[in-house]
């Protein structure tokens, strides 16, 4: 059954609400064997506004259950972006702390609360707010773990002064008291606001000896002219000691090239001390207007974040996590030729598809998507430039918003004999990732509600390795969101 109170179906495999407006992710935590995914949520309606953090939990990143809304706006106050740690370690209670924005109707500060039940129920500080400059943009605290040389453990704050573009650092020992250490930035383009903030350190190539600390940064256009490509995540590779974040980058490098990745933060002790990402699936251009109900907003597939050299340049690396890579490895591979005629694929609209081909064999590569909706999603591979474009286009794209039409272009970040993409596709979430992960491209789409014809075509007769598995049985209206793979 679809979803039919909109013009898009619900994902099956990504977060979506039951109900309601969401956006960013917040408070990010694994504890006990859950994974706790907080989001700025009105618990009021389909637009903006009432902030407040939802929640939601997942054994496996691909299972939902929502749950009651955890912190709620009051008049005067509404509760923004944050994040969650557990502990501190060593307590003799086992306790979750969320540090979130108050936005105040003349100022935003940083405010605590505590939880003693695993997540569910959040007693704010009376105390509070904790941390307070005075600031109109002042906000999205992410708190860190950083281990000194004597192995001691302090807490390191992330905020940022938004319209300034700067991130500020502040450290306490006891998740209570905080104290400024420094500074960090403007850098970059002007004309954004930075927000959302996260620091993480990374081994380049797998090498302990060789640890980078990553800035996540998310950037949203500002001004009587901002850019009409809108909102847009980056990242920053450079080293922290404690104190100072330095870089040796002239400019945050681009995180996701596609339209609609934005607010990416990490969780906080994820199994085995790996980065695991979460973003929010939208774009701040057009987030209102998107033609989904009674949900609106949704969240990224999970991804592994590491560190890779490429071409003799360190760069961000993302991969799905968990389900995605076992689903395609009990699917059948088939080989296609698209040169005289191009080769059909059929999809459910809720799959995964994973070709490879030589570029040098086949030259250009198009695959084209079509559903019940008029609109197309087009993606290419052109090898003279070593280029991946993403074109979204038809009347029903066009009917979004003026700037909802767009081209997404990827340079691969390293030219090798051999391309390779995923692609998920998710009712109308697009994220496609390049040469393992390398490069990433989310986008979203508007293509019915029905089946997806697929089109596979080559300039020339080489062939291209495909494997495609769909996700068939549909997501329940209510919380439970249930993922089962199909081998085709």
């Amino acid at each position: 059954m679809h979803d039919t109170n909109g013009q898009v179906p619900r994902p099956r495999f990504h977060f979506t609400p039951q109900r309601n407006w969401m956006n960013d992710p917040n408070g990010l935590v694994y504890d006990r064997g859950l994974w706790h995914l907080y989001f700025q949520y009105n618990p009021e309606g389909a637009d903006w506004g009432n902030m407040s953090w939802g929640h939601a939990t997942s054994a496996d990143l691909r299972r939902w259950t929502e749950h009651d809304v955890a912190l709620r706006y009051r008049p005067g106050e509404q509760v923004f972006s944050g994040s969650v740690v557990a502990g501190p370690a060593g307590s003799a209670e086992h306790v979750l702390t969320a540090f979130y924005t108050s936005a105040y109707d003349d100022h935003q500060a940083q405010s605590r609360a505590t939880s003693r039940d695993g997540g569910y129920t959040w007693e704010p500080d009376p105390q509070n707010p904790v941390l307070d400059r005075g600031t109109r943009a002042f906000r999205d605290p992410k708190v860190i773990r950083y281990t000194d040389a004597d192995g001691s453990t302090r807490y390191v704050m992330l905020t940022v002064e938004a319209d300034d573009r700067q991130v500020l650092f502040y450290v306490s020992r006891d998740l209570r008291t905080w104290e400024y250490l420094s500074s960090f930035g403007p850098l970059g383009a002007t004309g954004v606001v930075w927000e959302c903030p996260d620091l993480v350190p990374l081994a380049v190539d797998g090498d302990p000896a060789d640890a980078r600390w990553v800035l996540l940064l998310s950037t949203n256009p500002i001004g009587d002219d901002p850019d009409p490509y809108g909102s847009s995540m980056h990242y920053i590779v450079g080293h922290f000691d404690g104190v100072h974040f330095t870089t040796d980058a002239s400019e945050p490098t681009r995180l996701d090239h596609g339209r609609d990745f934005y607010a990416g933060v990490t969780f906080d002790s994820a199994p085995g001390g790996e980065a695991v990402m979460l973003g929010w699936m939208s774009n701040w251009r057009y987030a209102d207007a998107f033609p989904s109900s009674p949900w609106r907003g949704a969240m990224s597939l999970a991804r592994r974040l590491s560190l890779r050299s490429v071409g003799g340049t360190v760069r961000l690396v993302q991969q799905p996590v968990g389900f995605v890579g076992e689903l395609l490895a009990g699917a059948a591979s088939s080989t296609v030729f698209g040169a005289d005629r191009p080769a059909d694929l059929s999809l459910s609209g809720h799959s995964l598809v994973e070709l490879t081909w030589e570029p040098a064999a086949t030259g250009e590569v198009r695959l084209t998507l079509r559903g019940d909706a008029d609109a197309l999603v087009e993606l290419s591979h052109e090898p003279t430039s070593d280029v991946l474009s993403v074109t979204r286009g038809g009347a029903a794209m066009e009917a979004v918003h003026p700037d909802f039409p767009a081209t997404s272009r990827v340079v691969r970040p390293g030219r090798r004999d051999q391309v390779r993409i995923l692609v998920s596709l998710d009712g109308p979430l697009l994220e496609v990732f390049l040469d393992d992960g390398e490069a990433a491209a989310s986008n979203l789409v508007v293509l019915g509600a029905g089946p997806i014809a697929a089109t596979l075509s080559t300039e020339r007769p080489g062939p291209v390795a495909a494997t495609i598995a769909d996700v068939r049985s549909p997501a329940p209206v209510g919380h439970e969101l249930e993922l089962d793979g199909a081998n085709r």
